[in-house]
């Protein structure tokens, strides 16, 4: 996150990913943001070029971005605004971020009936690095971080950004939350509240495991929670309110081993769903 991509659309959500980004910069000391708005060849069709008279639509649309970007970063002279033009808004965000060294990507994350569930999930496939998806009433802070995880290798992944972000903040909060379920099928056989019990046990001592191996700070909380009729996701959503969470941390997939075209389908449901959070998702 030494530099990252921003993606700015004309919409409302751009003053949402530009406080976000100013926020970013200096709670982690970010060297440079790159703003970057694509515009869809297909959309500047003949019609539109006859009421643009002439004028260059590239200059209008820099002109406007660069002046929401100023009245946030006011002087301040690190950050790149640049416009391209491609039919694929997607793939000119990967190819610009892999061009550049970018391993970051910062999308505005909007309700569901605005039509971006689609293009973050395209861009969480094809882009190798991370993608950070900002709500509209995302807080400006990282002071308390719910991680969903299972405790499998990718864990490994969020310790290593943890330790990151961390380093800025030695008052940071961290909630580690693993859900679990027990096959419906077995509960004729099982006392099924004792295996509730046991399973608890048996994750707790997954979770002191791995605290050993990792050299997990003391200070980390850590919560196994049952699943019962619920999903992933309610039990990610009712964490984050119960916390009080500033963003959420997961990698794009579990333990499986599929091809990386695929994405996990928790991430595929959050997606979907309206956001309720600002969620940074590994790679």
């Amino acid at each position: 996150m030494r530099n990252i991509l921003v993606a700015v659309d004309l919409t409302d959500m751009d003053e949402t990913v530009i406080r976000y980004a100013h926020f970013l910069k200096k709670q982690l000391k970010i060297s440079t943001i790159h703003f970057v708005h694509n515009i869809k060849v297909y959309d500047v069709d003949g019609p539109l070029q006859a009421l643009l008279a002439g004028k260059d639509i590239k200059t209008i649309i820099h002109k406007n971005l660069s002046a929401k970007i100023t009245r946030i970063f006011q002087d301040e002279t690190r950050y790149t605004l640049t416009i391209l033009e491609n039919n694929s808004t997607e793939l000119t965000l990967k190819n610009w971020a892999d061009e550049n060294n970018i391993k970051t990507i910062v999308v505005g994350f909007k309700k569901e009936e605005s039509g971006t569930a689609a293009m973050s999930q395209k861009l969480i496939r094809i882009f190798e690095g991370d993608i950070l998806l900002v709500p509209v009433d995302a807080p400006l802070a990282w002071n308390r971080i719910l991680v969903p995880t299972d405790l499998t290798v990718p864990f490994q992944l969020i310790l290593k950004k943890l330790k990151f972000i961390t380093q800025y903040s030695s008052n940071t909060k961290i909630r580690f939350v693993k859900s679990f379920i027990i096959p419906s099928l077995f509960f004729p056989f099982i006392d099924d509240r004792k295996a509730i019990e046991k399973s608890h046990i048996h994750i707790e001592k997954q979770y002191q495991e791995a605290k050993k191996k990792y050299s997990i700070d003391d200070n980390y909380e850590f919560v196994a929670t049952y699943q019962d009729d619920h999903s992933v996701v309610d039990i990610i959503r009712k964490e984050n309110e119960s916390f009080k969470a500033d963003l959420i941390i997961m990698t794009a997939k579990g333990a499986s081993k599929i091809p990386s075209i695929f994405i996990g389908s928790t991430i595929n449901e959050i997606i979907n769903t309206n956001p309720f959070q600002a969620i940074y998702i590994l790679k």
